[in-house]
């Protein structure tokens, strides 16, 4: 079938009575500045040879575009051939008039006036508009504004496209809800786009105007496509696009007291998966803080606990738009590793409450934890000399000999000669000895040998994280392949190797 349409285009193309005119239109006349203006040259004749232009009255070229028309006029077939320049100019101008060659004659096209006109708040009343709303503007840090965005339009206005831009405010957290509203009052629709506004510091600020950019489909031109059929309309069309500007919105911001930065109302709970552990095994601690208000400003809390390995989780915050209210859960997890009882001490949140409009402190109970099977000598040893990635050790040898009296000066010799070859055999004992120390394994290789998978191999490796920077970075691969969404294979002869260095 496109065969057949093809040939048949073709052969009118080839029979059209051609006869030379050439043209320049734009799309709009009078535009905002920034908006584009497509000029378009239009040609009635065979081969025309267009214009090369880079700018267009001192404005860049942002594209080019050529299309092709065959009309029926009076019993006549005219050919017509368009190429579209687009610029987006900032001040008015006039568009100056080009030489266009056609079957060998030179044409000049008609000058065009543009005037670029200052934006404006759009009006209520006509057949577009767009407005925002606040539902207060004198705040404290961190207290949500509720911010409507509302794009008004006539039941019989007409938009092929509609783009709207997004509302920004420079030290503002900005929340959007998921799904637009639609209300209709009389012959006006109201489409009203929720925001919630978090400030982040205290002063004075100004919410810019947004754009509102309405585009209507446009033929290039008014003579119609030869068969009529809106597969060829398509390529006949341009899109004209008209600017609606907001108005602007002002908003005090007062400090909270103390240098706080969480506005709402909170509560905060501290559990931990077990009360009584072995000795260097991972007791897990989740703490959550859940509310209403900027729940995204809550910081991390640092334990920092005497003989306890301390191993912290990066907090996650679930937090989302409910009824109209941003509420939402903050988590955090910590894994703690000691060889003693321990007790982990009360942690304080502050925050200045929305309802109270004061500052509140809440506070989670002491946890103690019963540590069974430790001492002292059998904790991790700490690591202290640090060379590159491996902590070195040197063992202690503790030599002891026995005296024989030897009464006359021949056994004085025999005495040194017995004592030189007593610490030969001594020297050579304690090489084999320790030779054969190299070869044993230790609990701790053992161990890693038998780890299933990666979260016993973190558990494992836990409490030598704290004074190993090379198990310290095996712990943060562990912990990805975990918890997070990137997978990393392991090779336990690389961390076996690493504690065999050590001893």
């Amino acid at each position: 079938m496109k065969k057949i349409l093809g040939s048949i285009f073709a052969i009118i193309l080839s029979s059209v009575t051609l006869f030379a005119g050439v043209k320049a239109s734009v799309d709009n006349d009078a535009v905002y500045s920034g908006d584009v203006v497509n000029y378009t040259i239009s040609v009635d004749g065979k081969n025309p040879k267009f214009p090369d232009l880079n700018t267009i009255a001192g404005y860049g070229v942002r594209g080019v575009s050529t299309s092709q028309s065959v009309n029926i006029i009076n019993g006549n077939y005219k050919s017509t051939i368009s190429k579209t320049y687009s610029f987006a100019p900032t001040k008015s101008l006039t568009i100056p008039s080009y030489k266009v060659s056609v079957n060998g004659k030179e044409f000049s096209t008609n000058k065009i006036k543009i005037n670029v006109v200052k934006l404006a708040a759009s009006k209520s009343g006509g057949k577009f508009s767009i407005s925002m709303e606040m539902d207060k503007n004198n705040v404290f840090v961190g207290e949500p504004i509720k911010l409507d965005v509302k794009f008004k339009y006539k039941l019989d206005a007409k938009a092929d496209k509609i783009n709207i831009t997004e509302p920004k405010a420079e030290d503002f957290w900005v929340k959007k809800s998921d799904k637009p509203v639609k209300s209709i009052n009389g012959d006006t629709v109201t489409q009203t786009y929720h925001y919630l506004i978090f400030p982040q510091k205290q002063g004075d600020f100004t919410i810019n105007p947004i754009e509102a950019d309405v585009g209507a489909l446009k033929r290039r031109n008014s003579g119609g496509n030869f068969f009529n059929d809106p597969f060829f309309d398509a390529f006949d069309q341009t899109i004209q696009w008209r600017k609606y500007i907001s108005n602007k919105l002002f908003i005090h911001v007062k400090p909270l007291p103390n240098n706080l930065e969480v506005y709402g109302s909170f509560d905060i709970k501290a559990s931990v998966d077990k009360k009584e552990v072995k000795a260097n095994k991972p007791v897990n601690l989740t703490i959550k803080i859940n509310g209403i208000g900027n729940i995204d400003d809550v910081r991390k809390f640092n334990l920092d606990i005497d003989d306890v390995v301390v191993y912290s989780d990066e907090p996650k915050v679930r937090a989302g738009m409910n009824n109209g209210v941003y509420r939402g859960v903050f988590t955090q997890k910590v894994a703690l590793i000691a060889d003693k009882n321990f007790t982990i001490p009360a942690l304080k949140f502050s925050y200045f409450d929305k309802n109270l409009k004061k500052v509140v402190t809440k506070e989670t109970k002491p946890i103690n934890i019963i540590v069974k099977g430790g001492t002292k000598s059998e904790v991790t040893p700490k690591l202290t000399t640090n060379t590159g990635n491996k902590i070195q050790s040197k063992p202690q040898v503790i030599k002891s000999v026995q005296k024989d009296e030897i009464s006359t000066e021949k056994g004085y010799l025999y005495l040194f000669i017995g004592l030189l070859l007593g610490i030969l055999i001594s020297v050579g004992y304690f090489k084999f000895i320790n030779r054969e120390k190299t070869k044993k394994e230790t609990p701790v290789i053992i161990k890693i040998k038998k780890s299933k998978n990666d979260k016993e191999l973190f558990e494992l490796l836990l409490p030598y994280g704290k004074s190993d920077d090379y198990i310290k970075n095996i712990l943060e691969v562990l912990e990805e392949n975990i918890y997070g969404t990137n997978k990393k294979k392991l090779d336990k002869r690389e961390i076996i190797q690493h504690f065999l260095d050590l001893d």
